[in-house]
């Protein structure tokens, strides 16, 4: 048996949850963006991107030690901000997708 196949029948082994939402999409900011410190080019509590902002998800990974999806999205002026599926919103107004349900 592969060390892949015994890694994921450990017990505790979670899968990472599939995102809601594909890189490429056009996504609008849902809450007022601040830095968390994780932004090297502006200080902490910085705005990064006020609610309502346009932007495009750019790349999608996982948040570190959590199975929970996180979007890269680049915003006006190339300022890229990792946000989680709650901070922002399709900008063509599509209801959010449900994982493991398709539509």
């Amino acid at each position: 048996m592969s060390d892949a196949v015994t890694e994921a029948k450990k017990p505790g082994f979670i899968p990472p949850r599939e995102p809601l939402y594909d890189w490429g999409l056009m996504v609008t900011a849902a809450v007022d963006l601040h830095n968390d410190g994780s932004h090297p080019n502006a200080e902490d509590g910085a705005l990064l991107a006020p609610k309502g902002t346009p932007g495009t998800i750019v790349r999608i990974g996982h948040a570190e030690g959590t199975q929970i999806p996180v979007y890269l999205v680049e915003f006006p002026a190339g300022v890229v901000v990792g946000c989680l599926e709650e901070e922002i919103t399709p900008a063509d107004g599509r209801r959010r997708g449900v994982p493991g349900v398709m539509d």
